[in-house]
C-alpha cells in the first residue's frame, strides 16, 4: 500500500485497476484520517453510515452484570495451549478480576469448564447481561476447546444462541472511521485511555515470549506479568464498550433480548434420548475393560461424537456469513459476494428447473460446479451451481420450481452440513457389537480399530503381505483374494497405479462372485474407478452386474454393466448386484449391514476414520486404497485423542509408506521421469519410489534458451527477492511468466519418444492462494491452467510451475504447516512428467522454525533447493 501522503485524496477520479469504486472510496477516508492526525497530531474520528443490523445496532444495552473476557494462548505448544481465561466484571460499583489458568491439555479442559460455568451462572442472575470481547479470537477458541474437550457444548451453543457474546471489533469497524492504520484494541486505545500501557508485557507477542520463559524457569512472578496484562486487555474492553456507548445515537433503540424458539417436544425429546445413549456407550466402552483394549475402545467412544462435533464449524459458519457484509463475503473465499444478473444470458429452464445467470466482481471463490448454495441474507437455498467460468466471473445456478429466483445484489453462501444420522447409527452399531463382546462381526473393524496386521488365509499375520520376486499386480490381487475377514492398505504414490490395481483386483474378485463394493469421498473418484473397472472386465471377459447410489442425476455413471439408482432406493441393496457403488451415507445403510464380501475405499486418506467405519460395516473385508502423503482429508471440527484423522493416518502413525507386513506399497511411477522421482522418493517416501524406465525418455527439448530456470528434466529451484508480499506477488509472477513464455516455444519428448510442442495444457502453474491464482491468470495467457494443489490432485503435466508467492516468515498470511506442507509439496512437483520449476523467495529457507517438526517441514523446500542445485552443477558440467 501506498504511504499516506500518496493516498491522500487530492484526485478523487482517479481509478485503480482491480479495485472498486466502493473499496476506492473507503480507502480515501482512511487515508484522509490517517493524513490528517499527522499533521495535527490530534486523534481523529467519524461515524460512519448506520446499517441494519450492523454497527451500534450489535451494541446491547449495558447492564451490571456485564462481563469482559480475554484470553491468552500459546501456539508454540502442541497443537496450541489456551493457558489463560481472564474475566472483569462489576459488583457493587467495584472491578472484580477472575483468572482461570492452564498449564497443560487436562488443566486446559478444566479451566475453560470452569470459565464456561462461571459466564452461565453470572447470565442466571444478571439475565440481560452479556460477554463482550475483541476480535473473533475468544469466540472461535470457546467453540473450538467445546469440541476439542467434548464439555460445555451445550453452554456454548446456548451463548451463541442467544448472541450473548458480543464482539466489539465488529461494531468499531461497521460504526467508526478512525485515524489509526490499524483497529487492533491497542490503537483504540488512543481515544478512550489518558495514558499508554506500561509494563513489561504490552503485546500478545510480550505474553508468549513471557510465557515460554515461564515453561523454561517456572517462575510464577513472570505468571503475574502476564495476568497484569490480561486484566488490562479486559479492563481495556469495558472502556472500549464505555466509550462506544457513549458515540452510540441517544435516538436508537436498543436490540430487544434474544429468547431461543422453544424446542418441538418430539425431535428435542429424540435429541435428548439419543445423547443418553451415546453416553451410555462412552462409559460401556471405556470403562471395565482390558488395559490393553482402552486405548482403541477410548478411540471409538470418541469417534461416536465425530460427526456431531464436525457438524458444528459448518453450522456456526453458516449462520455467521447470514450477517456477513458484501465487502466481507467477497473477502470469504467460501462465498461468492454480490451477483448481478447476466444481461447476455437471460433464464432458460433445464428440464423442470431455470437456470439463471449471474456476473460477480473479481474476488477468491472456492465454489465449483454441483456445489448446493444458500443465499446469504436469508439462508434460503439458491439452488445449485451448474456452470462456473472462474475467467470470466460468470456463475449459472440452478433452482427448481419452488424457489424464486434471486434479487440482485445477493451473494451465496455454502449450504450447511449434510445430514449424518445414518453414519452416526453406522457407527453406533459396531460400537454395539464391541460392548456385547462380540468378536466375530466386524472383525476387519476391530484389526483397524487396534492397527493390528492384516489376517490372511494361510499367511502369518506380519510376515511380508508381497513375497520378494513376486510380480507386484499378481501379487497384490493374491493377497486380497486371501483377506480373513480383514484389512488391506495399498498406498499408491503419484503416478503409481493406484487406479489400475484397484479395478484388476475388483475385478479378479468378481469373477470368483464376490459382492464387492466401491466407495469414495466423491462421486468423481468413485466413477473413475468405475470406469476402468468396466474396462478391465471387457477386455477379460468377464460379465456382472453393477449398481451405483448417487443422490442427483449428475453425479451417475455412465456405463453399461453398472445401472444407476437414487441413494435411498431399496433396490441398491437387493442380492443380485455384484458390485455396489456410493458414498459413505450407502454403506452405512442398515440393510446393506455385512452385505458385501469387500469393500474398496478410494481417496482414503481424504476419507475420516469415523466414515471407514461408518461404511465399513456393510462389509467383511476392508481395503484401503490411497495414499497419506498426499492431500489430507479436510476437516472442520476439533476432536480428542486421534478421532479426526484418516483412516490411513491411523494405521501408519506417522510412518510416509506402509511396512511390508502391513499393506501393499505400489513403488513405481509411470509419470515422473527419474530426476523428479528421485527427489520424491527421498524426501518423501523414504527412498522407495522409482521410475519405470519408459519415463526416462520424457523431457523438455530447451533448445538454446537462456533461462536458467529450465532444464531437460528434473526439479528446479529458482529463487526471486521480493519483500512484503503474502498471499499475492507479483514478482514472482512476472518471473514465472517469463519461463512461461519461454516453455511455450519448446517442445517436450513423451515417454514413447514422440516430440510434442508445448502449449497451455502442457503446463500446470500451481500457487498455495487463491490471490496468486487469479493474479497470475491476469498475467498469463488465455486458458492457462493455473490453481491451487486441491485442483490439481489426480493430474498431470509435461512441466510444472510452482509459485510460493509469500515473501518471508513475517509476510507468512497462515502457518508453517500450511506453505511448507510436506503433502502439498509432494503433491505440486510430481504433477509433473519431465520438470518442476519452484520459484520461491531465499528467505523462506531462512525461517524461524518451534518445533522438530516445523524444521523438518522447512528442511523439505531447502531439500528442493539442494537438489535443485546439485543437478544444476551435474547439467552444467554435461
Amino acid at each position: 500500500m501506498a504511504s499516506p501522503p500518496e493516498l491522500k485524496p487530492k484526485k478523487p477520479s482517479r481509478r485503480f485497476a482491480g479495485v472498486t469504486s466502493d473499496t476506492l472510496s473507503r480507502l480515501r477516508a482512511q487515508a484522509a484520517l490517517q493524513v490528517a492526525r499527522r499533521d495535527t497530531g490530534k486523534n481523529q474520528h467519524e461515524m460512519l453510515p448506520p446499517s441494519p443490523g450492523r454497527g451500534f445496532e450489535r451494541l446491547p444495552k449495558p447492564d451490571p452484570g456485564d462481563l469482559f473476557f480475554d484470553m491468552e494462548g500459546d501456539p508454540l505448544y502442541e497443537m496450541g495451549l489456551e493457558y489463560l481465561f481472564g474475566l472483569v466484571h462489576y459488583d457493587g460499583g467495584q472491578e472484580k478480576f477472575t483468572a482461570f489458568w492452564a498449564h497443560n491439555r487436562e488443566d486446559e479442559k478444566k479451566a475453560f469448564e470452569n470459565t464456561v460455568d462461571f459466564m452461565t451462572a453470572r447470565l442466571v442472575s444478571h439475565p440481560g447481561a452479556h460477554i463482550y470481547h475483541y476480535a473473533s479470537y475468544e469466540e472461535s477458541a470457546l467453540k473450538r476447546l467445546a469440541m476439542l474437550h467434548g464439555t460445555r457444548e451445550t453452554e456454548v451453543d446456548n451463548l451463541l444462541r442467544r448472541h450473548k457474546l458480543v464482539d466489539l471489533y465488529k461494531v468499531v469497524r461497521e460504526s467508526v472511521r478512525i485515524s489509526e492504520p490499524r483497529y487492533s484494541i491497542k490503537s483504540l486505545e488512543r481515544f478512550y485511555l489518558d495514558e499508554a500501557r506500561s509494563g513489561t508485557v504490552t503485546t500478545a507477542g510480550d505474553s508468549i515470549i513471557i510465557y515460554e520463559r515461564f515453561r523454561r524457569l517456572g517462575a510464577k512472578e513472570l505468571l503475574d506479568e502476564i495476568e497484569a496484562y490480561n486484566k488490562l486487555d479486559c479492563q481495556s474492553t469495558a472502556k472500549c464498550r464505555d466509550w462506544l456507548a457513549t458515540l452510540r445515537p441517544a435516538t436508537m433503540p436498543w436490540p430487544t433480548e434474544i429468547t431461543p424458539e422453544k424446542a418441538d417436544p418430539v425431535r428435542e425429546q429424540k435429541r435428548i434420548e439419543a445423547e443418553q445413549r451415546t453416553a451410555a456407550h462412552i462409559e460401556a466402552l471405556t470403562t471395565g475393560c482390558a488395559p490393553e483394549d482402552r486405548p482403541w475402545r477410548t478411540l471409538l467412544a470418541y469417534l461416536l461424537e465425530f460427526h456431531r462435533r464436525e457438524a458444528k464449524p459448518k453450522f456456526w459458519a453458516m449462520f455467521t456469513r447470514q450477517e456477513m457484509t458484501d465487502e466481507e463475503l467477497i473477502n470469504d473465499a467460501e462465498c461468492i459476494g454480490v451477483l448481478t444478473p447476466d444481461p447476455a444470458r437471460p433464464p432458460r429452464p433445464e428440464k423442470k428447473s431455470m437456470i439463471y445467470s449471474f456476473t460477480f466482481p473479481p474476488q477468491d471463490f472456492k465454489m465449483r460446479v454441483d456445489d448446493e448454495v444458500l443465499r446469504a441474507g436469508t439462508l434460503e437455498s439458491a439452488g445449485e451451481v451448474f456452470e462456473l467460468d472462474e475467467d470470466e466471473r460468470r456463475i449459472s445456478l440452478k433452482l427448481g420450481p419452488k424457489w424464486s429466483r434471486l434479487a440482485d445484489g445477493a451473494s451465496l453462501i455454502p449450504k450447511g452440513p449434510l445430514g449424518d444420522l445414518v453414519l452416526r447409527a453406522a457407527v453406533h452399531r459396531y460400537a454395539e457389537t464391541v460392548i456385547a463382546g462380540d468378536q466375530n462381526r466386524y472383525r476387519a473393524l476391530t484389526d483397524i480399530m487396534k492397527k493390528s496386521a492384516p489376517r490372511l488365509v494361510k499367511q502369518a499375520q506380519g510376515t511380508p503381505i508381497i513375497a520378494q520376486g513376486e510380480e507386484l499386480l499378481d501379487g497384490s490381487v493374491a493377497a486380497l483374494k486371501r483377506l480373513d475377514q480383514s484389512y488391506m492398505l495399498v498406498q499408491g504414490p503419484p503416478g503409481a497405479g493406484k487406479t489400475y490395481t484397484s479395478s484388476h483386483a475388483i475385478v479378479a474378485l468378481l469373477a470368483e462372485k464376490k459382492r464387492v463394493g466401491v466407495a469414495s469421498n466423491s462421486h468423481k473418484a468413485i466413477n473413475n474407478l468405475l470406469k476402468d473397472v468396466e474396462a478391465v472386465a471387457k477386455e477379460k471377459g468377464i460379465r456382472f452386474s453393477g449398481i451405483k447410489g448417487s443422490t442427483k442425476e449428475e453425479q451417475y455413471f455412465q456405463g453399461t454393466m453398472i445401472a444407476n439408482a437414487e441413494n435411498k432406493d431399496a433396490a441398491v441393496a437387493q442380492a443380485n448386484y455384484q458390485l455396489i457403488a456410493g458414498t459413505a451415507w450407502l454403506f452405512a445403510r442398515p440393510d446393506l449391514d455385512q452385505a458385501l464380501d469387500y469393500l474398496f475405499i478410494d481417496e482414503a486418506g481424504q476419507v475420516s476414520l469415523a466414515n471407514v467405519i461408518a461404511m465399513g460395516v456393510a462389509a467383511k473385508n476392508v481395503v484401503l486404497v490411497g495414499d497419506q502423503m498426499q492431500l489430507s482429508q479436510p476437516i472442520q471440527g476439533a476432536h480428542p485423542g486421534g478421532s479426526g484423522i484418516s483412516g490411513l493416518d491411523h494405521l501408519l502413525a506417522g510412518l510416509a509408506t506402509v511396512p511390508p507386513d502391513r499393506g501393499i506399497f505400489l513403488g513405481t511411477t509411470f509419470r515422473m521421469n527419474p530426476d523428479i522421482c528421485k527427489f520424491i522418493s527421498d524426501a518423501v517416501y523414504d527412498g522407495r519410489l522409482v521410475s519405470d524406465p519408459s519415463t526416462k525418455q520424457q523431457a523438455i527439448d530447451i533448445g538454446t534458451t537462456t533461462d536458467d530456470a529450465l532444464a531437460p528434466t528434473g526439479l528446479r529451484f529458482v529463487p526471486v527477492d521480493h519483500t512484503g508480499f503474502a498471499q499475492r506477488c507479483p514478482p514472482e509472477a512476472e518471473r514465472l511468466k517469463k519461463t512461461y513464455d519461454t516453455l511455450l516455444g519448446e517442445t517436450w519428448i513423451d515417454r514413447k519418444g514422440a516430440k510434442k510442442a508445448i502449449g497451455i495444457n502442457d503446463i500446470l502453474v500451481v500457487t498455495p492462494y487463491n490471490m496468486q491464482v487469479n493474479h497470475l491468470r491476469d498475467v498469463l495467457p488465455d486458458g492457462a491452467r493455473v490453481g491451487t494443489v486441491d485442483k490439481f490432485q489426480g493430474q498431470e503435466a509435461a512441466v510444472v510451475l510452482i509459485s510460493m508467492t509469500t515473501s518471508s516468515g513475517e509476510d507468512m498470511p497462515r502457518n508453517i504447516e500450511f506453505l511448507y506442507s510436506r503433502n502439498r509439496l509432494n503433491v505440486a512437483i510430481s504433477r509433473a512428467r519431465c520438470l518442476s520449476v519452484v520459484f520461491a523467495s531465499p528467505r523462506l529457507l531462512e525461517i524461524p522454525c518451534n518445533t522438530i517438526e516445523q524444521m523438518q517441514l522447512v528442511n523439505t523446500l531447502c531439500w528442493a533447493k539442494s537438489y535443485s542445485d546439485a543437478s544444476a552443477a551435474s547439467h552444467d558440467a554435461n
